[in-house]
């Protein structure tokens, strides 16, 4: 099986965005090492907007300045080791600006879809352009939807054609949420672990583009109420190390603690408990994707992956995006 270890890299996005060295530097030199350990790669996608914002305000702001070369220079270093960088879009940067200190998010336009199709058309061209610019040429081709909100994709499909983007990996199974910021429905999406489509990533066809979802996994309200108490009997293991706030998904907590619920494969937090559970239930498919966010990680999450990683590098075949380029 192919196991790609896939990561967003971002700061937060509520009130607190947390800063550069504590959500992004710092745990993706965490999870750096531990892939190092092991000899094996991980696939960072860049919330490029970001970058372009740092690029904007530095001359203003000295301590952007400081930001804006460490996160570039990690970039490029993860790309010269190997390590696959592919393209994030969480387009609500547009709107955002930095003032007093601290980023203001501006989250009215939080999904892609939410601007017009010439506008998506410049994010896309120029955000891949902006990325390719510090690594090579030609070397992105794959996209994952900043809050997963990859649809309508029709609004997408002619941007991403002209890019040469041809494979997506926001969708994971059953996963279905909205509010009045971001939404997605991938209620409909196959039981597989990749396809091709055309215009709509939830239906298998042929078509241009690959989908190649996140994977998922059916928790309990229990699997969460031990996890929001572990975090209050032991922060030292279980507490994050980005210092930011999410953005606010209403109605979220109290699912998660009175329901069954459908969520990805994650090293995020405690959800990496899970890791080998999700494994099992993958057997027989072909791949199997894990997401997770350096902001979000924790120590228990950074050993919890080390000993995944340790116990199936000789069964399976930990890969990236790139590598797997020419078969996708």
């Amino acid at each position: 099986m192919n196991i790609y270890l896939t990561f967003d890299y971002e700061l937060y996005f509520g009130e607190r965005t947390g800063t550069a060295k504590n959500c992004i530097l710092h745990p993706t030199q965490l999870l750096k090492e531990v892939a190092d350990k092991h000899g094996i790669k991980l696939v960072q996608f860049v919330d490029v907007g970001y970058i372009i914002k740092l690029e904007e305000f530095k001359s203003s702001f000295p301590e952007l300045e400081e930001d804006y070369q460490s996160i570039t220079n990690q970039i490029k270093q993860l790309y010269q080791e190997g390590h696959d960088i592919q393209l994030h879009i969480h387009p609500h940067w547009e709107d955002s600006y930095y003032r007093d200190g601290k980023w203001h998010i501006v989250a009215d336009r939080y999904k892609l879809a939410d601007f017009a199709t010439h506008e998506i058309d410049r994010i896309v061209t120029t955000y891949k352009q902006k990325l390719e610019s510090y690594i090579a040429v030609n070397s992105i081709f794959a996209f994952r939807a900043g809050g997963w909100c990859i649809q309508p994709f029709d609004k997408f499909k002619d941007s991403f054609i002209k890019n040469n983007i041809t494979v997506d990996s926001s969708v994971f199974r059953k996963g279905k949420y909205s509010s009045q910021q971001y939404s997605y429905d991938f209620s409909n999406a196959p039981d597989l672990s990749r396809w091709t489509f055309n215009n709509d990533p939830c239906k298998s066809e042929e078509g241009p583009f690959t989908e190649i979802p996140i994977s998922s996994i059916k928790n309990s309200p229990l699997f969460y109420w031990k996890l929001f108490l572990l975090g209050r009997l032991n922060p030292y293991e279980h507490k994050p190390l980005g210092d930011g706030i999410p953005i606010a998904a209403p109605g979220m907590r109290k699912k998660l603690l009175t329901q069954f619920t459908q969520n990805t494969v994650s090293v995020d937090g405690y959800n990496a408990a899970l890791l080998s559970k999700a494994l099992k239930q993958y057997k027989g498919k072909n791949e199997l994707v894990i997401i997770g966010h350096p902001k979000s990680l924790t120590r228990f999450g950074l050993k919890a992956l080390d000993r995944f990683i340790e116990d199936n590098k000789s069964k399976h075949n930990f890969t990236t995006f790139q590598k797997e380029r020419k078969k996708l």
